[in-house]
């Protein structure tokens, strides 16, 4: 693989949870890079049992909103990919944008065959913020209160 193809910028990745916060994409890659409205059609956002963040599970006729980053590099999605860690998986997914039309994407997701991870309760991005945001960034980033 040529160092071109793992910089060029040309992968977009649906994100439904914590990476939707310009401080936690940053910290992440480095940047942040333009984030676009979108839905992940027929998934259910929960949060994940014993956890403060989220996973999706499929349901027909529910809609997962979110962010989409478009011009992500190689480099980028492997930073990712190792943030994400076990037990997501990047998939291809078609993603819906404000305007109706459709696009594919990446989007980390949780095996199938293990429903069990996720509770029944919904995860809502902005009681994340407020509850457990500082936590999860000194957790992930030792990031350090001001």
């Amino acid at each position: 693989m040529s160092a071109e193809s793992v910089t060029t910028p040309n992968h977009r990745l649906f994100c439904y949870g914590s990476l939707r916060i310009p401080e936690v994409i940053r910290a992440v890659i480095g940047r942040k890079p333009e984030c676009r409205p979108a839905a992940l059609p027929d998934h259910a956002l929960r949060r994940i049992r014993n956890a403060t963040y989220p996973g999706v599970t499929s349901l027909s006729g529910a809609r997962t909103p979110g962010c989409l980053y478009d011009g992500l590099s190689l480099d980028d999605l492997e930073k990712l990919d190792a943030f994400e860690g076990e037990p997501y998986s990047r998939e291809i997914r078609t993603v819906r944008l404000e305007n109706s039309a459709e696009t594919a994407a990446w989007v980390y997701l949780l095996p199938a065959d293990r429903p069990d991870w996720l509770s029944e309760e919904s995860w809502d991005l902005e009681t994340f913020r407020r509850n457990d945001l500082t936590d999860f960034m000194r957790r992930c980033f030792s990031v350090k209160d001001d």
